[in-house]
């Protein structure tokens, strides 16, 4: 035995304390109480290091435990970790080392959200099965229907349309058209994940041509192509993306999503990369951009005379100068 400590002993049968003296021997410790002894392997050891008001403490087999009487426990117990946190109880303590921890905690968080939400939203977007997809685009192509009202275009002209998207577009995939009378949410077009586009009789009437339709849906076609409705109501949810990629579970995940893909507002990134698509695809089939430019900006113009600011389709797909300037300067790099 190399010392002796002071310390409380609980045998794991009584709830009452008893003190004792704590030895080290060759491989373990030694506890000599009032009426008895034991001793415990190394390996058996947890040793608990003390945190503020807490002492320092060993959990033991059995539910037994000793709890040290101050913070300073003597090195020749030789402790697994008992080094290091120590070491970590001295940065505790520190106001230093405590602003340090901040920043670096402040730091990851930020990391976190500004490129591990989005990277994870990313991949887990593009990896989830057709089964998924198709049920919770089902899910929100349900709500968005009980907040509208059945089309009044013609069978016509809701024809015309489809046969305008799928045999000017081609995509290769093509998306179901949903028509629906937008009531208070005016004038707007969704890409839901279930490869659903709805068009609202609102949007349809603002346009003055085709051609600005046939911009519209290619824009709304690039936001299923890159699968950003789903990624932006990943991005939503925050950290659960990151929970769901390392455990795989998705079940709070199934029931959150088809209300966020309802509504999902897009980020200025993923408006700017489906302008990107929809200018590429007029321009595939030789229509000037100004077709599509020329639609936001009429959308811009009645939403500033809405009473009540920005509405239709700028409220889930909002419009900067910037969006317009880019399908701009996309049509001069063309030339």
């Amino acid at each position: 035995m190399s010392g002796k400590i002071t310390v409380r002993y609980y045998d794991g049968r009584l709830n009452t304390a008893r003190m004792a003296e704590l030895y080290a021997v060759s491989d373990g410790i030694r506890v000599v109480f009032d009426g008895g002894a034991a001793e415990y392997a190394r390996k058996d050891l947890a040793y608990m290091a003390g945190v503020g008001g807490v002492l320092p403490a060993i959990d033991l087999p059995d539910d037994a435990r000793i709890e040290f009487l101050s913070h300073d426990v003597p090195d020749w117990l030789r402790l697994k970790n008992q080094t290091m946190l120590k070491q970590v109880n001295r940065f505790e303590k520190s106001w230093k080392w405590v602003a340090v921890g901040l920043v670096v905690v402040v730091a990851v968080v930020f990391g976190v959200y500004r490129w591990g939400i989005p990277a994870a939203s990313y991949h887990l977007a593009h990896r989830l099965p057709a089964d998924t997809l198709h049920s919770l685009g089902g899910q929100a192509e349900e709500m968005i229907t009980k907040i509208t009202e059945p089309s009044k275009l013609s069978a016509k002209r809701r024809q015309q349309i489809t046969d305008l998207y799928r045999q000017q577009l081609k995509p290769e995939t093509p998306a179901k058209l949903l028509f629906r009378k937008g009531g208070d949410m005016g004038a707007n077009a969704f890409a839901i994940p279930n490869n659903t586009i709805v068009l609202t009789d609102e949007l349809v009437a603002l346009a003055e041509n085709d051609h600005e339709i046939l911009g519209v849906l290619a824009h709304e076609q690039g936001h299923l192509v890159h699968r950003h409705s789903l990624q932006q109501a990943l991005r939503g949810i925050g950290i659960g993306v990151l929970m769901i990629a390392v455990t795989g579970d998705s079940s709070d995940l199934l029931t959150t999503l088809p209300v966020l893909l309802a509504g999902a507002q897009y980020s200025q990134a993923f408006e700017m990369e489906a302008d990107r698509y929809a200018v590429g695809e007029l321009q595939r089939l030789n229509l000037p951009p100004q077709h599509f430019s020329a639609f936001l900006e009429r959308l811009q113009a009645q939403s500033d005379h809405e009473e009540g600011g920005i509405g239709g389709w700028l409220s889930t797909h909002p419009m900067t100068a910037e969006r317009v300037k880019q399908v701009e300067d996309l049509q001069k790099t063309a030339r």
